[in-house]
């Protein structure tokens, strides 16, 4: 795939199926003289450099050095790919080894699925929400269903490790038969996944030596929670979570004495279990952190707090770099590893100091000016302009547009009878 110089990527769906096309840049002139954009339909060649046709594309996803690339065929999901980014060279993933959405669990986080209240990528498809998650040596994590034979088809854990020649080797890393629910996977590729159900969690060394179970609630003999784990993230040096206790617990004696409030404390996996880190006093009445209030940015991780009217920027980076900076907007995206508050209905940009909580208005663009269209997605946003698919009404014909702070828009390209049904930024 001749992808090794665009910037971003989409998918224009049409009569005829759907096409993918890169654009090598996106301008950042403020003028329309000059779209800047060099936009080419993606070609797909097999070993000989003969083109391949009658591919239709349709999935996308970043994947740092490679993207994961999914084809329908004749009406269903044919063929998925593993694509390096360098070159183009594309590496199929095998039968048993396709991902798969394993079952929903909230409270384990990866920056892979972003589910902000404002999402660039704005697909509503099952794939958008499949976490693929790498590690320093370009290693990819994913869950695929494997059927044994006693007729069960639990979701397993793989590693999908490139090989030199673009190939992939895959290694199965969660315990026999048990499905796994959600994962977190840190730097040096040790991970944490959750259990079909909810109720416990385990982790895994790198070196694929399983730990023992590790309870989301943990209870006393008469059935009274000692303590909740409500939210599991990568830090930048492990795997972290935030738990509430309720009470303190003697194993001894069966003895539970609770807490007049329950107390949140900050923890660390070691040794196959979390451990106390630190005590938090914050409010966190309906407010942990979720994946629409936590964000991967400049080798950090801040997690946007809302209580009261008030939002804090906290740095849960590591035990050591825990801070709480106090800031007058919730945070809801990244673009090129800063930290940003996008107001989609006002099509506001405020940028977000992580350092010190303070704030820049970067643009407030006139929606008046785009009267006679309808958008219909908004598909990407920079700090000089946003790009748009809008109906133009005159017409009815799919627009995909820029409009930039000088509220400027230049019509990118016209899809009569279709749309784009995906555009995804690459790194």
């Amino acid at each position: 795939m001749n992808i090794e110089e665009a910037k971003s990527l989409f998918i224009a769906t049409h009569d005829a199926g759907a096409t993918l096309y890169g654009m090598k840049r996106t301008s950042p002139l403020r003028s329309t003289a000059d779209s800047g954009e060099q936009m080419y339909e993606v070609e797909y060649r097999d070993h000989a450099g003969k083109k391949i046709r009658g591919m239709i594309p349709f999935y996308v996803r970043d994947l740092g050095d490679y993207l994961l690339t999914i084809f329908h065929e004749q009406g269903r999901t044919g063929e998925i790919y593993l694509v390096r980014k360098s070159d183009g060279k594309a590496s199929e993933i095998p039968g048993e080894y396709i991902p798969s959405l394993s079952g929903n669990n909230e409270i384990l986080y990866n920056k892979s699925v972003n589910r902000r209240s404002f999402r660039p990528n704005y697909i509503d498809s099952e794939w958008d929400f499949l976490d693929i998650v790498k590690d320093r040596e370009n290693n990819l994590y994913y869950t695929a269903i494997r059927c044994n034979n006693s007729g069960l088809c639990p979701h397993i854990l793989y590693r999908a490790s490139p090989a030199p020649g673009g190939e992939f080797t895959y290694k199965p890393l969660s315990v026999e038969n048990e499905t796994v629910w959600g994962f977190c996977v840190d730097g040096d590729g040790n991970v944490l996944y959750g259990l079909a159900g909810g109720r416990w969690m385990r982790s895994v060394r790198a070196d694929g030596v399983p730990g023992e179970l590790i309870p989301t609630v943990r209870k006393t003999n008469g059935d009274s929670p000692v303590y909740v784990c409500n939210f599991v993230w990568s830090s930048t040096e492990g795997i972290m979570a935030l738990y509430s206790f309720m009470g303190d617990y003697d194993e001894k004696s069966y003895t539970f004495t609770p807490y007049h409030e329950p107390r949140h404390f900050l923890m660390t996996l070691k040794n196959g279990q979390f451990e106390k880190v630190r005590e938090i006093n914050l409010p966190f009445t309906n407010n942990f952190p979720t994946s629409t209030n936590l964000s991967h940015v400049a080798g950090k991780v801040i997690y946007s707090h809302y209580h009261g009217g008030v939002t804090t920027l906290i740095d849960l980076s590591s035990e050591e770099f825990y801070r709480e900076t106090p800031c007058p907007v919730q945070a809801n995206m990244v673009i090129n590893n800063l930290l940003y508050h996008f107001d989609k209905n006002g099509l506001a940009l405020t940028r977000v100091d992580i350092e010190d909580g303070t704030t820049t208005h970067i643009y407030k663009l006139d929606r008046a000016r785009l009267e006679g269209y309808t958008v219909a997605h908004i598909l990407d946003v920079s700090e000089t302009c946003i790009l748009l698919g809008a109906y133009r009404m005159s017409d009815k014909h799919y627009l995909l547009m820029r409009m930039n702070v000088d509220n400027e828009i230049t019509i990118l390209k016209d899809i009569p009878g279709g749309g784009v049904s995906l555009f995804t930024s690459l790194d």
